[in-house]
């Protein structure tokens, strides 16, 4: 594809960048996760539901920014190996990162807590400081170096001494994120256009093949149905994907899977979740052609619609399904993102409607830090902040705060909504600030 010489910022990528953490902050944090309206769960198994846009969406986005990263970096002539570099610092930050919020709970030392706490905070004052034209500005950005530093020693030091490392979860959202955006960036960078697009296609076919034809001990090849085991009568699977989870990641796996041993950001759904960000790659390729901005919004709606309908005529063999990233839910979920983001183009880049999505611009302007932030102090709310409660027994901080000034008010559904509304509105205000003040951390 002839591809512009100068790339313009797209700001409905913006917009549908904040709108996706937006609903990630949401979805992850009810009141209480016994009372969520069906919306705003995943879906149990086969089949979807909106909040099983959120992730796929997110991926999908990651692709389209590689694009426009790179593309600016290779412009101004920057070596492979300070493309390579970025590409590593990326991944090994996003993995950590992601690896520290499942530890969280499990780290037995306050002092451990407090060092992790102190780090990614000074993290973000470093952030803060590094552009700005204080007189204090060397010494605040030694302090918050020095603090970094001692807290990463610290922090290591503590965590191979009393982490629980038998009940680690190794998979995660981050972790996802920085594996597929590795791999989808190396091959971005060595390939062009058509074999980005072979690349998209091959992994779906490498894991529908997997999935359907190497055989699993004691259920054979292509079991992909959620069964009951009639000896314990808990819920098990037959599946490629959960029988190599169970055996790699014994004891390292996400507790609140639909059944033990599984993880829905496991190994082998890995694959096809790395076509989800290839889509997102080839969708920027589009977006960067010399074609009048009515046809590529017309290009987006095509795609869009035929990933939908080839997603759902794929379904009949291989059932949509999140928790796997079947090929079927992969499509599928490409098609809608397609059709997302040419609504917001339209509505943003071409006809300037930007004040109406403001609130997700400036959340997409932060996005994974903010995401990472939200999502560690959720965990502070829950393991660490206690409160002496009615009884005299300590009590979480976010259980207090809930049942003091949300359920007495609101039915239980919509309490819990409730909370993770404000919850998502006190994080709004804080990007808001950074927005301001033109603070993008870059994670």
């Amino acid at each position: 594809m002839d591809e512009l010489k100068k790339s313009k910022r797209l700001i409905s990528l913006d917009a549908f960048r904040g709108i996706t953490i937006a609903g990630m902050i949401l979805v992850n944090n009810p009141g209480s996760w016994e009372f969520i309206y069906p919306p705003l769960r995943h879906a149990r198994w086969h089949g979807w539901t909106p909040t099983d846009f959120i992730f796929p969406f997110f991926l999908f986005i990651v692709g389209v920014a590689i694009v426009y990263a790179f593309a600016n970096r290779m412009k101004s002539n920057a070596s492979p190996a300070a493309l390579y570099l970025k590409i590593l610092k990326r991944t090994v930050l996003l993995f950590v990162i992601g690896l520290y919020l499942s530890a969280f709970k499990t780290f037995p030392p306050l002092a451990l807590k407090i060092c992790g706490s102190i780090f990614i905070i000074a993290a973000l004052l470093y952030n803060l400081f590094k552009h700005t034209h204080l007189e204090l500005r060397e010494k605040l950005l030694n302090v918050t170096k020095w603090l970094m530093i001692g807290s990463a020693l610290i922090l290591a030091a503590s965590t191979l001494k009393g982490l629980d490392w038998q009940h680690l979860r190794i998979p995660g959202v981050l972790q996802r994120i920085a594996i597929t955006y590795a791999i989808a960036a190396i091959i971005y960078l060595n390939t062009n256009v058509r074999w980005q697009a072979y690349f998209a296609v091959g992994f779906l076919v490498i894991y529908w093949l997997l999935m359907k034809l190497v055989p699993v001990p004691g259920y054979g090849a292509g079991m992909l149905d959620l069964i009951i085991d009639p000896v314990t009568n808990q819920p098990t699977m037959g599946n490629l994907a959960w029988y190599v989870d169970s055996r790699l990641l014994a004891g390292h796996n996400w507790s609140g899977a639909p059944a033990p041993g599984f993880d829905p950001e496991g190994i082998l759904s890995t694959i096809p979740a790395i076509s989800t960000v290839l889509f997102g790659i080839l969708t920027a390729h589009w977006l960067r052609t010399q074609r009048d901005d009515h046809e590529k919004v017309n290009g987006l709606f095509v795609f869009g619609i035929f990933g939908v309908v080839l997603g759902e005529i794929l379904s009949i063999w291989f059932p949509i399904n999140k928790n796997l990233w079947s090929p079927s839910y992969t499509v599928f979920m490409g098609g809608l993102a397609l059709l997302f983001l040419g609504v917001c183009y339209w509505l943003i880049d071409i006809k300037g409607y930007q004040r109406a999505v403001k609130p997700f611009i400036i959340f997409g302007s932060n996005a994974l830090a903010v995401y990472a932030l939200s999502s560690l102090v959720a965990r502070m709310l829950v393991f660490w902040l206690k409160v002496t409660g009615p009884d005299g027994q300590p009590m979480a901080l976010k259980t207090f705060l809930y049942q003091k000034y949300f359920e007495p008010f609101l039915s239980p559904y919509n309490a819990s909504l409730a909370w993770a509304l404000c919850y998502v509105l006190v994080w709004y205000l804080f990007v808001w600030i950074l927005y301001k003040k033109r603070i993008f951390i870059k994670v």
